[in-house]
């Protein structure tokens, strides 16, 4: 089981956050397409990474389902820009930590700490 689940469709931002969080010790798995990704979570599952600027990640229902699925892990999610509007409604929704995309990779230890 992976400790760490990515909803990530862009390849190369996706082996980069893995590399990183495989440099942890973490174990990371990519989530296969959105429905078979959300069986994927478990109670094991200790971190969910979206890709908020992927259209079907970014919804309140995908988000809120997930927090659903498993109440403890954390959720989090990066995005080219961040709007405020967008944020709250992440927010609310379930997502604990939205960061801006440029920065993601460089603060992930901050996740998994």
């Amino acid at each position: 089981m992976a400790d760490i689940l990515l909803f990530i469709k862009k390849f190369q931002l996706g082996t980069r956050i893995s590399e990183a969080l495989t440099d942890q010790n973490m174990s990371v798995k990519f989530a296969e397409g959105e429905r078979l990704g959300l069986s994927q979570i478990n109670d094991d599952t200790k971190l969910v990474i979206l890709d908020l600027d992927d259209s079907v990640f970014q919804t309140v229902a995908f988000i809120a389902g997930i927090r659903n699925m498993n109440k403890t892990m954390k959720i989090a999610g990066y995005m080219k820009v961040i709007h405020k509007e967008t944020y709250d409604r992440l927010k609310a929704a379930g997502c604990d930590i939205i960061l801006p995309k440029s920065s993601f990779v460089k603060n992930i230890h901050s996740l998994i700490s």
